[in-house]
């Protein structure tokens, strides 16, 4: 199912028109109508605005697999709220490669005052891989926030997606922004440089925010 697909699905669920879901998300019927179509993709300021708005599963929007809506929980221990946050595999720390699941493999607690902000902006992911080695190493679960701003990005930990495939790398930028490089923590690893025309079919997915060895 495309991303058109799911948006009517969305429309039809929420007994929406493309007129009220632009009005409510900012936005304008025609850039609704183009998302339908399929003639231009989303950015993710909009997935964004559309998950929190209505509490639709991010990683459905994105990927098109799970559950329409999040089926995340806050469960009170002791005098601290704790997060149901959703673990998947397949985030590389090699080479990119594509997210092979979009079920979660597992959850993880974590102590809401360590998330900033909207808790449907974090997922996480079994890191795969040793080229973050030694901070990130093959197993770590690894929590990320959704953010598209690169300039945000630099001389970060991020989880980019080009070309429908995804890295976990360090970014920086050059250029005033036109060119950014992949970099790896591992000297065994060479860089990945994404130029103006690689940048075009790029996307940062997210930050990440901390990284949790997986005993």
């Amino acid at each position: 199912m495309t991303f058109g697909k799911r948006l009517k699905t969305v429309l039809k669920k929420l007994k929406l028109t493309q007129v009220g879901l632009a009005k409510e998300l900012n936005t304008s019927n025609v850039v609704i109508n183009r998302y339908i179509k399929g003639k231009t993709y989303p950015n993710y300021d909009f997935l964004d605005k559309l998950a929190f708005t209505y509490n639709i599963n991010i990683n459905w929007l994105i990927t098109g697999e799970g559950s329409m809506f999040p089926t995340r929980n806050i469960k009170k221990i002791g005098d601290r709220d704790y997060y149901y946050l959703p673990i998947f595999e397949g985030v590389s720390c090699g080479s990119p490669q594509e997210i092979e699941a979009a079920e979660p493999l597992d959850h993880i607690m974590m102590d809401t005052n360590s998330l900033n902000g909207n808790f449907n902006k974090y997922f996480a992911f079994y890191a795969s891989g040793d080229s973050m080695d030694p901070y990130i190493s093959n197993g770590n679960v690894v929590i990320i926030k959704q953010n598209d701003n690169w300039d945000a990005a630099d001389g970060r930990i991020c989880l980019i997606q080009t070309d429908g495939e995804v890295t976990l790398k360090k970014v920086r930028t050059f250029s005033k922004g036109k060119e950014i490089l992949l970099q790896p923590y591992n000297k065994d690893y060479s860089p990945i440089l994404l130029d103006k025309e690689i940048l075009k079919r790029s996307v940062l997915v997210g930050i990440a925010v901390m990284s949790v060895r997986n005993l």
